[in-house]
């Protein structure tokens, strides 16, 4: 997988506040006048006591005022397309870029909880208000001017989705810790996407006429007419709309048109993301099944050379994982399925039968084999997949909910719960 940076953070385009006084406002004030008062009444020592603690209260606030300037922080991940198992390194590196020296400097960077962090220590991992799954990272560190510092930890996704790092906090302060200076940052546009596992499936087939037939054959190909590749000299059965009339009177001989071959066969996944028939109710394994299989199945298509498109009614217009993607096979078309895949949430905003519907040819063009993948099934989606066959779509159907699957007139649903469903990641032991 190619390297990649993530968003990082630069800490002089922030805004700090100062927090964690020790030496109040009005302390000083009281130390300011006691001064007064001593000097008044001739009490040298205590003007002196009282003028020490002053000036240490003014070096320490405008120390602590100055650590975060010139502070720049960074977090870069190794990798930010991953499989659900895999592990990446996350860098945490911060640079102070000035000559003041910083005594002391806390890290703590928000890890969301689709991610594991394996090699931090128990009694240095924090949890943020409201956070119960995932552990913060916790750096503590300490450098002096113009230095510059990194943090390596590992982590690893444990569940798939599209996670944004963060937020992350950063204080510092003065030598004595009179005085501490604060960064919050929100938490970072999601850029870390972690695919989804899927199951092999060298076996695979669907029933009898249907385009991709009853055994996994090397698709047959046909001219594109998008894609031209030159001309060659008329054939007997050629036909006639093949003729370039512009070649055939230049050199006095007849000459046609040739294309680059495509994909004949186009399949279409339409994944069913409501989990329950009561859309309130809301059930992870079922979802989880219904995005093995339909990550599985794109997969066993991809290799085939079939063009394959999905569609899927969990996913948001507009964001880093479409519900849509149209068929085809070329280089990236698996990257798009499992990003697509990877967003997918059981939160729908719209049924299946509706998405297709305001999609049209673009999600669901003319002779393609439809797979229908469901762990919940209404009706009114039943009857219209088994419409999709009347109208000339070959249509397959795939149940991995709870129960039975249900018996609905004219689409028969193949039960594959036991097929995709996959084990729980064992956690990863480190030695202390």
């Amino acid at each position: 997988m190619a390297i990649s940076d993530l968003p990082g953070v630069q800490a002089k385009n922030q805004r700090w506040s100062r927090s964690g006084a020790v030496v109040s406002d009005l302390i000083v004030g009281i130390l300011f006048i006691v001064a007064i008062v001593g000097a008044a009444t001739g009490k040298l020592f205590v003007t002196a006591l009282c003028g020490l603690i002053l000036v240490l209260a003014f070096v320490s606030r405008l120390w602590a005022r100055l650590a975060l300037v010139e502070v720049d922080y960074q977090c870069q991940a190794s990798s930010d397309r991953l499989v659900v198992g895999e592990t990446f390194e996350l860098t945490l590196t911060i640079e102070n870029k000035k000559p003041l020296p910083l005594p002391w400097l806390n890290i703590s960077e928000g890890v969301p909880d689709g991610l594991e962090l394996i090699d931090q220590a128990p009694s240095a991992i924090g949890r943020s208000v409201g956070r119960s799954l995932a552990p913060d990272i916790k750096d503590t560190t300490g450098f002096g001017p113009y230095e510059r510092v990194k943090f390596h930890h590992r982590l690893r996704a444990v569940r798939r989705g599209i996670f944004g790092l963060g937020p992350t906090r950063i204080t510092s302060g003065d030598i004595f810790g009179f005085y501490q200076a604060q960064l919050d940052t929100p938490k970072r546009v999601p850029s870390l996407i972690v695919y989804p596992r899927w199951v092999p499936l060298p076996d695979f087939d669907l029933p009898s006429k249907r385009p991709m037939g009853e055994i996994w054959n090397r698709p047959k190909l046909v001219d594109d007419p998008t894609r031209p590749a030159g001309l060659r000299e008329y054939r007997h059965g050629d036909p006639a709309h093949r003729i370039d009339w512009k070649a055939t009177a230049r050199r006095n001989e007849v000459f046609v048109r040739t294309y680059d071959a495509s994909v004949a066969q186009r399949v279409v996944i339409m994944l069913e993301c409501d989990t329950s028939v009561q859309r309130w109710r809301i059930h992870p394994d079922v979802l989880e099944a219904a995005v093995t299989a339909a990550a599985s199945i794109a997969v066993r298509c991809i290799e085939l050379g079939y063009s394959v498109g999905l569609i899927s009614n969990g996913n948001m217009a507009g964001t880093l994982a479409p519900p849509l993607v149209a068929p085809g096979a070329g280089p990236d078309q698996l990257t798009a399925l499992m990003t697509t895949l990877a967003g997918a949430n059981p939160f729908t905003t719209s049924s299946l039968e509706n998405l297709v519907l305001r999609c049209g040819a673009e999600a669901l063009p003319h002779g393609a084999t439809v797979v229908y993948i469901a762990g919940a099934v209404r009706p009114s989606t039943a009857k219209f997949v088994a419409d999709l066959g009347r109208r000339g779509h070959s249509v397959t159907a795939f149940f991995v909910g709870d129960g039975d699957p249900p018996d609905y007139s004219g689409l028969p649903m193949r039960d594959y719960r036991w097929v995709f469903e996959l084990p729980e990641l064992e956690p990863e032991h480190h030695d202390a």
